[in-house]
């Protein structure tokens, strides 16, 4: 089947997003291709073929050969400079935007949304003064004119293997590495018209920092959930490109909220969106993509996730929606 030209659909990144996107392109009879280097990734048990290759420039530019429209499902650690034979979804220049951590950051000062603390510096002398007043664990960041590199400094070690190099950045930012019990993802869509769609909040909770359970964010409070909207719409407005995107807040011990990231994909907490709604953001994204109408979605079932190891006896058993994400299942229940 072809929608306005688009019968042939490139996907980079393979995760559990990639899987429901593919999901809802074949429902139209739309053929997808997925990139992504891992042999047996989730989204290649729909995808109509898959690309096993490196995600670099040179790949991402043979997918737009083969492809009518390419979807970003992942973050590119680099400047996304090759000639692309398709458009996309977010554009070249909202993810090159995206991928440079000193402008998104330098942006939410400018908007005035509350962020991880951040220490930007410019030269390496500068740096180390700040690491030195730092305790560990925090994360460095190395700003290149094409690309980024970042690493989690756990120790002396690691300090000494990464930052201590002779390096050629651009610029450096540093960040105390901060571990929330809570933390609030939001999935926004813009459509071509720059209309925003967002979706209720989303409560990821976690325990020793791996995802156990994912819920509607009935825990945080109607005027923090309001301020919420507001700091997404103002951050939606300034990077101003169409697409599908995840925006993530930690909630801090004093109930307050902090930006944490925002990426060109639909977080694992979409799952629930297709046993919760009316419209899940995976058929929304799939309606923008062919040009049909996003609605705003209806809440029909409150339900929570529950992740849960593969190896768990009689999970098949369990009355749940079961979604296979790798390593692990996310089984969905409505609340009791």
């Amino acid at each position: 089947m072809n929608f306005n030209g688009i019968s042939q659909i490139g996907i980079v990144g393979g995760g559990s997003a990639a899987l429901m996107l593919a999901l809802e392109a074949a429902k139209k009879g739309v053929h997808t291709t997925l990139l992504d280097p891992q042999i047996d990734c989730i989204g290649a048990q729909v995808a109509t073929e898959h690309i096993i290759a490196t995600i670099t420039n040179e790949s991402i530019q043979k997918l737009s050969l083969r492809s009518d429209i390419v979807v970003f499902n992942t973050m590119l650690p680099y400047v996304l400079s090759s000639k692309l034979h398709a458009p996309t979804y977010p554009s070249r220049h909202v993810m090159n935007k995206l991928s440079n951590k000193k402008l998104v950051f330098n942006l939410l000062e400018e908007i005035q949304i509350p962020s991880v603390t951040t220490y930007y510096q410019d030269n390496k002398q500068d740096t180390y003064n700040v690491i030195e007043k730092l305790d560990f664990p925090f994360r460095f960041i190395k700003q290149y004119p094409d690309r980024i590199e970042s690493m989690d400094i756990l120790n002396e070690e690691d300090a000494a293997d990464f930052i201590l190099e002779e390096e050629k950045a651009d610029s450096f930012l540093i960040q105390p590495i901060v571990s929330y019990e809570r933390i609030i993802a939001c999935l926004c869509i813009i459509d071509e018209n720059g209309k925003i769609t967002l979706y209720d909040p989303l409560e990821e909770r976690f325990e020793e920092d791996k995802l156990c359970r994912i819920q509607i964010a009935d825990s945080v409070s109607k005027t923090m959930l309001q301020k919420i909207a507001r700091y997404n719409k103002k951050l939606l407005k300034e990077i101003a490109g169409t697409g599908v995107f995840t925006i993530k807040y930690g909630v801090k011990a004093n109930k307050g909220v902090e930006f944490i990231e925002i990426t060109p994909e639909i977080s694992l907490s979409g799952v629930l969106t297709l046993e919760a709604y009316d419209m899940s953001v995976y058929e929304q994204y799939m309606h923008m993509i062919l040009n049909m109408e996003v609605v705003a979605p209806s809440l029909i079932h409150n339900v929570h996730g529950t992740i849960r190891p593969t190896s768990m006896a009689n999970i098949a058993n369990m009355p749940y929606h079961i979604y296979n994400i790798g390593v692990a299942r996310l089984c969905v229940t409505p609340n009791d």
